[in-house]
């Protein structure tokens, strides 16, 4: 995931917390969005996801401009919402699925309807 995505991530994330009077470090269902490249890598992507702990909810097909992407969306079980923790979480993420020429493209807690 792009470095400046994740910092806006964060930020939005930091200012949602403080508005909901949340600290750092609730754990919430995290929803992660996934990019693969090939649709024969979907199968892979999808059963090392679930290895993982995640629910796989949707697999789309998108157009882009150079090609079509698969989107993977899946959710976790309740991570802290700490930089630290959720980062590494992350690239852990990252690193099982490029393996299959996927990344992570993006994520946000699950929170409650307030």
């Amino acid at each position: 995931m792009d470095a400046s995505f994740r910092e806006m991530a964060w930020q939005s994330v930091d200012r949602i917390f403080a508005d909901l009077h949340l600290a750092p470090g609730t754990p919430f269902p995290v929803a992660v969005m996934f990019r693969v490249r090939g649709e024969e890598s979907l199968a892979a992507v999808r059963a090392d996801l679930e290895r993982a702990g995640l629910e796989v909810a949707s697999v789309d097909k998108r157009r882009w401009p150079f090609g079509r992407r698969w989107e993977v969306f899946a959710k976790s079980s309740p991570q802290p919402i700490a930089r630290t923790e959720l980062e590494r979480w992350l690239e852990g993420l990252e690193a099982t699925v490029s393996k299959h020429d996927a990344v992570v493209a993006g994520w946000v807690p699950v929170l409650p309807a307030a």
